[in-house]
């Protein structure tokens, strides 16, 4: 095109355009440039990863001035940033999906044999090596072990669980584009750690973020809109989230007590806590044999004394050595700031937000992908600590190439860990000010 042909307010208006497609663009393109780079336990790997993560991130960034993103837009980029990186090599959890999912067709309970029992030697497959921590038996809830079974019992192939996350991803996109808009919603449906996390990297975090989100959101509807039925889906959704994830049972705490406040009787606040912990115990009842029901592997070193970039665990450890070989003081500090947090009457969106904010700061295990759980409860406020630490969490891939060295440096943890910290600082600074809708943020 020729702007010389043009008139002033013509080009002006023709280059207010241009951001929108160049971000796109830009997301697309790193999308591209990423999917042949996913094996980072191979050092080679990395810079071309950072690369392709730098261009999406642009992109990314970008998105955050746009004044509208149009919906044909929005799902365009949603959805051909997921498919170009399906076919990405995984990350390493992937491989302990597939297993347990496998061994239970075989009638091996993975919550009582960890991958390296001599009983299930028969059934390694040829990436059987890849799988972490082969002497730990299974972390992971039931109902997620009976769709991994699921999974395995259609295809015992990495594609079909990609598929199936993606799935809940987009159905989250969906969600939250439904009720914010797109241009809100992007910072989770065009948010490069999000793209990568579940459809590159293989982790089922959509998972149990789906009926999480799904709950809030019916949570949050007006009063009018929420009957005897809506409320049930909504104990049931948040305790769907609980079966598929441990994290989320203080999110469920939370809806109890706030039922407790709403009606002061016994009878609405036990129906609440049996609907959302059906799922979690009928799970159970597939795998528990006896007294023993052995669903957290709590004698793991993994449990006991696992490290993963973390934040304040580092810090403690510096000034109490001791800590390094427990990680029972962790436990117990975020379970003093979880009754502060129930103390409060917060919505559960924003609840939801400062308890997995908490436990991302105080956890001695933290993994990039762990970042993607604040990123819908972010929509609202387009909080700059979530848009930041979207960019920053892509430093944690410098990890898996230094096995068995799992060690951050100093300069590359304040790399990772600053950026949300001082977005956090930022928006409650703009909040403060007014420059946010004060209706959003309580």
């Amino acid at each position: 095109m020729d702007l010389t042909s043009l008139g002033h307010g013509q080009r002006l208006q023709w280059l207010r355009r241009l951001p929108l497609p160049i971000s796109a663009l830009l997301l697309i393109g790193g999308a591209l440039l990423m999917a042949p780079h996913g094996d980072l336990f191979d050092p080679a790997q990395l810079l071309p990863f950072w690369r392709a993560a730098v261009v999406m991130g642009l992109g990314f960034v970008l998105s955050w001035f746009l004044p509208a993103i149009p919906r044909t837009t929005f799902w365009a980029v949603a959805v051909l940033t997921r498919l170009l990186l399906l076919p990405m090599e995984p990350g390493d959890d992937i491989w302990r999906y597939l297993w347990e999912g496998g061994i239970q067709l075989q009638g091996f309970s993975p919550y009582h044999l960890p991958p390296d029992a001599p009983a299930l030697e028969a059934l390694r497959t040829s990436w059987w090596g890849q799988i972490n921590h082969p002497d730990t038996t299974a972390i992971y809830p039931p109902l997620a072990q009976l769709l991994f079974r699921l999974h395995a019992a259609l295809a015992q192939q990495v594609l079909l669980f990609k598929l199936s996350f993606l799935a809940a991803d987009l159905a989250i996109c969906s969600l939250l584009a439904a009720r914010f808009g797109a241009l809100r919603a992007a910072l989770y449906g065009w948010n490069p750690l999000v793209i990568y996390g579940i459809s590159g990297g293989g982790h089922y975090d959509s998972w149990f973020l789906l009926p999480l989100v799904a709950g809030w959101l019916l949570a949050e509807r007006d009063p009018p809109a929420r009957g005897p039925r809506i409320q049930a889906w909504i104990d049931l959704l948040l305790g769907l989230s609980v079966a598929l994830k441990w994290i989320t049972l203080p999110l469920l705490l939370h809806r109890v007590m706030s039922r407790w406040r709403q009606f002061r009787r016994p009878a609405p606040v036990l129906s609440t806590a049996l609907l959302g912990l059906a799922p979690l115990l009928l799970g159970a009842l597939v795998y528990c044999r006896g007294p023993a029901c052995p669903l957290l592997p709590t004698g793991s070193t993994f449990i006991r004394y696992g490290r993963s970039a973390e934040w304040l665990p580092h810090w403690v450890a510096q000034l109490w050595p001791a800590t390094l070989q427990t990680n029972a003081v962790h436990g117990l500090l975020l379970l003093v700031v979880l009754a502060v947090l129930l103390a409060t009457t917060a919505r559960l969106g924003v609840f939801a937000w400062r308890y997995l904010l908490a436990l991302l700061l105080v956890s001695p295990v933290v993994h990039a992908w762990y970042f993607i759980w604040l990123m819908p409860f972010a929509v609202p406020s387009q909080n700059w600590g979530a848009r930041l630490v979207s960019l920053s969490a892509f430093v944690y891939f410098v990890l898996p190439s230094r096995l068995p060295d799992w060690q951050l440096s100093t300069a590359e943890r304040l790399l990772l860990w600053l950026p949300l910290l001082a977005g956090l600082l930022l928006s409650g600074i703009q909040w403060r000010r007014g420059r946010t809708d004060p209706a959003i943020q309580r």
